[in-house]
């Protein structure tokens, strides 16, 4: 699947500055490559990664109670998460379009994980939940 010029630049439009500041110039396609300058450009941001500091985790000194119903629709959700596995929806040469693909069925609330397969495939897999890849197809357009 290819990405035109128009969704790269939806797509940087809609990352925060920390998103788009932390992409790597380099390894953007030649089409990406001029939409992420311009998105750059109008937000008066430079292309250098900003530093990552490490925040502290705010503890609460007293937690509050989970009611025992919660809990257990928690852990239904997990164990059904856990279950089920993951199929691949699309393979990407290019790890900003798979990187693009995937910011994509997020906007769209479907979880997405990318897979590094360049050594036995030469592809960037996109995999989502299997109940998901047909949603996902059509996200991506995809037919």
């Amino acid at each position: 699947m290819k990405f035109s010029a128009d969704d790269f630049k939806r797509l940087y439009a809609e990352m925060p500055d920390e998103e788009l500041r932390s992409l790597v110039r380099g390894e953007l396609s030649e089409v990406a490559r001029p939409c992420y300058d311009a998105e750059l450009a109008r937000r008066g941001l430079s292309a250098a990664s900003p530093r990552r500091t490490v925040q502290p985790v705010v503890v609460p000194e007293s937690p509050e109670p989970v009611a025992p119903e919660s809990e257990e629709v928690l852990e239904a959700a997990v164990e059904q998460e856990e279950e089920e596995d993951l199929a691949p929806a699309a393979i990407f040469t290019s790890r900003e379009e798979a990187k693009a693909a995937k910011a994509r069925l997020q906007a769209a609330a479907i979880p997405a994980f990318l897979e590094d397969d360049t050594v036995s495939s030469g592809g960037f897999r996109l995999l989502v939940a299997g109940s998901d890849v047909k949603q996902a197809h059509e996200t991506l357009g995809i037919v």
